[in-house]
């Protein structure tokens, strides 16, 4: 078997939707299909949107075919037997998203066995002046009260509006009703799901002249009604300063971000983060990274996979002034960060 590779590059999946636009070509400088993209796929093993690998010794193989041929190197030792968990997307909002709910993995086990709970963090890459998210209630309500409201189309009028800025994070626990408003782009790591209940989504038509589906029951058995007390934002917490500031917005149960921030021109080298090794995730926020063994420079708006062999080997980097990494790995229920 061809060795594993230490730094795996994959290809975009895009997805083209009602509120979508192409801030993946303006912002970013990306060549992306024609039409209104509002997702990038960045890594996924979800059903059969499966990331496929650009490196030239894999080329164009499925992300699960490498899972499968070595587990171990590619995930980690403990995902030998469960997959990949995350599943990391770019959103451009060019219009406003339906207000939405996730379940927790309980009531997806037992209502939607062909997914899993849905635990979620947004990272905000750019926002129009004035762009919002929602996240949360307002105000307290119950079932009843709330449910009477989006039958009058009055479904916004009791959730609470953020308005957002580039490196705001907030972080959905299954639960949370959350939209996110027109004119925001971010990032999106999340459990390997596509649980998504609809719950309001403004009277707008689909692509069959029908107004979209909502999913009243299985949203209002799932929502948490308290009014939000605005601990869903993130703020975030210095881990160490060296080799570089490293970070930690989150570590759950489910996932793990950091922000990895280079004041400077720096070379360093990638060492393991948790016991036993496992795999991460990068976005480069801004700057580049560039990786001389592979004589391949990461701008601005790319994605790389670090594998867990990759991080219990030897990987060296340099990074230019002002790069900001956004780092993505497992949950706290899998593995120990060190």
């Amino acid at each position: 078997m061809e060795r594993i590779p230490k730094i795996v590059f994959l290809s975009p999946i895009y997805k083209e939707k009602i509120w979508g636009g192409r801030k993946l070509e303006s912002k970013m400088g990306r060549s992306i299909p024609e039409g209104l993209i509002g997702e990038s796929w960045e890594v996924s093993v979800y059903g059969s949107d499966v990331s496929k690998i650009q490196n030239p010794e894999f080329s164009n193989l499925p992300l699960t075919e490498l899972i499968k041929k070595a587990p171990n190197e590619v995930l980690g030792k403990p995902f030998s037997n469960s997959g990949l968990p995350l599943l990391v997307k770019v959103i451009d909002a060019k219009e406003k998203l339906s207000v939405q709910v996730h379940p927790n993995d309980d009531y997806a086990l037992k209502y939607d066995p062909q997914s899993n709970g849905k635990k979620e963090c947004w990272y905000v890459l750019s926002a129009d002046p004035g762009a919002e998210l929602v996240v949360g209630f307002d105000i307290h309500t119950n079932r009843n009260e709330y449910e009477a409201l989006v039958k009058e189309n009055l479904g916004e009028s009791v959730l609470k509006k953020w308005k957002v800025k580039p490196g705001d994070v907030f972080l959905l626990n299954p639960g949370t009703i959350h939209a996110i408003g027109g004119g925001v782009l971010l990032l999106e790591v999340q459990q390997s799901s596509d649980s998504t209940y609809r719950v309001y989504d403004y009277g707008r038509i689909g692509d069959d002249g029908k107004p979209r589906e909502l999913h009243l029951e299985k949203a209002f058995s799932v929502l948490n009604f308290s009014k939000s007390i605005g601990d869903e934002k993130l703020k975030k917490e210095l881990i160490t300063y060296h080799p570089f500031p490293r970070y930690l917005f989150t570590s759950n149960d489910k996932f793990r971000l950091e922000s990895w921030e280079f004041n400077q021109a720096q070379n360093f080298t990638f060492t393991p983060l948790s016991d036993p090794a496992c795999f991460g995730i990068f976005f480069t926020v801004s700057g580049s990274i560039y990786f001389p063994e592979l004589n391949r420079t990461v701008g601005t708006g790319e994605t790389f996979f670090v594998t867990a062999s990759g991080f219990s080997e030897t990987i060296h980097a340099t990074v230019t002034p002002g790069t900001k990494l956004a780092f993505m790995s497992s949950g706290t229920d899998t593995v120990k960060y060190q």
